[in-house]
Parts: structure tokens; C-alpha cells; sequence
């Protein structure tokens, strides 16, 4: 076992990165422009003189980028998808690290539940579904 020590900040963007590494490798290209760089950029890029974002503009420049994504996804896989489609985290093509980092990503979700002392039953992140062999010997221990 090896043993990591970050910050709650810097846990949370291992969550982040790991979840959009999943993301990718079940076929969801779209959510690459919701990366904090590309979003800020765009948004601070489409402000005008008072500095208000044209909203309008910010949204059909992402739709046209999901639509070019998309097409990318399409091309990698040999699959005609729509926009926002993908496999499933379960499917044989899906590689297992895929699912390892679902995994780990899980549990890290549930670490930061229970440490919420107004946490609630009904969300995702209230109980944890291991997909990978050896996700069991995932550990992660919040000190907050």
C-alpha cells in the first residue's frame, strides 16, 4: 500500500481529474470544455465594455464545441454517437482504468459525504458501487 497526504482542496481536484479521465474514456469528449481553463476562458473572452458575458454567444460557441467533439469521439471509436453519447463504464471496450479511477472517484465521493455532517441518503455519493478487481483495497481517510 502506498500512503498520499493532500490537502481537502487537492483531494478534490484528484476527484476532478479522475473523473474526467473516466469521462473521456467512456466517450464523453463534451465535458472537456467544461475544464476550468476553457470555461473561464471563454467566459471572460465573450464579456463586453461592462464587463457582462453574452451568455448567448458562450452557449452556441459550446454547443458548436460538442457537436466537433463529437465528431472526434466518432472518429476514434468507428461509431456514429450522438453529442453527449458514450458507452457505458461497464462496456468490454471501455479499458479498466477507466474503472479504476470510477472507483477510486467513488470512494472519494463518499469520503467527503460522510464528512458532512447535513449529508443526505438520497444522493449518489451516499453509497459506493466498486467495478475494478482490487477497487476493495481503496482507501481514503478524510481529517477534516
Amino acid at each position: 500500500m502506498t500512503t498520499l497526504h493532500l490537502t481537502e482542496e487537492q483531494l478534490r481536484l484528484v476527484q476532478q481529474a479522475l473523473d474526467l479521465y473516466t469521462r473521456i474514456g467512456i466517450g464523453q469528449f463534451e465535458r472537456i470544455k467544461d475544464h476550468p481553463t476553457f470555461e473561464k476562458h471563454l467566459w471572460n473572452k465573450l464579456k463586453d465594455e461592462d464587463g457582462k458575458t453574452d451568455f448567448t454567444q458562450f452557449h452556441k460557441i459550446r454547443e458548436e464545441v460538442d457537436i466537433k467533439l463529437a465528431e472526434a469521439r466518432n472518429m476514434l471509436i468507428q461509431e456514429n454517437l450522438p453529442p453527449n453519447g458514450g458507452w457505458g463504464i461497464g462496456m468490454p471496450k471501455v479499458d479498466e482504468s477507466c474503472r479504476v479511477a470510477y472507483d477510486i472517484v467513488q470512494v472519494i465521493r463518499h469520503e467527503f459525504w460522510k464528512a458532512n455532517p447535513e449529508r443526505s441518503n438520497l444522493t449518489v455519493d451516499s453509497n459506493v458501487s466498486l467495478l475494478a478487481e482490487n477497487s476493495d483495497k481503496i482507501l481514503c481517510k478524510l481529517s477534516i
